[in-house]
């Protein structure tokens, strides 16, 4: 699909014109095949807005982003309503909203440390998937 289609509007338009085929749809297979549909575009749409969310996050951090030392990012393990921070390759990231790192954790990892040598071990082919978090600031050395 063209990118400048890919639009919140676009797609709720689409949800919408896939719910109206499916409800009106007299066999059950072109029904099932409608709202398959349907559910596909539901998840796109999430996955923009979350995009969408993570981005607005990212530039209002941006201006916000600090230095931490390894005593203070201690402070950001997601324990007590605080925010969950690791540091990789000495950026400090959120990780906070991301839904592997529930509660603070991934893996038996635990958030508020330096977790460089982890995550190359871990993630060293797909390193882009750092890409994912938002980056809240550095660590000092």
């Amino acid at each position: 699909m063209y990118k400048h289609f890919e639009t919140v509007k676009f797609i709720q338009y689409k949800i919408c014109y896939y719910r109206y085929m499916a409800v009106s749809s007299l066999c059950q297979y072109r029904r099932k095949y409608f709202i398959n549909l349907m559910n596909i575009e539901k998840r796109r749409l999430k996955e923009l807005l979350e995009k969408k969310r993570r981005t607005e996050h990212e530039k209002i951090n941006l201006t916000r982003q600090r230095e931490f030392t390894l005593e203070e990012l201690a402070e950001y393990s997601g324990a007590g309503g605080k925010p969950a921070y690791v540091a990789i390759n000495g950026v400090v990231y959120d990780v906070s909203l991301n839904s592997a790192w529930g509660g603070g954790t991934h893996f038996g990892l635990y958030s508020g440390k330096d977790l460089t040598s982890e995550f190359a071990g871990c993630h060293k082919a797909n390193a882009e998937i750092i890409n994912n978090l938002v980056k809240v600031g550095r660590l000092k050395i």
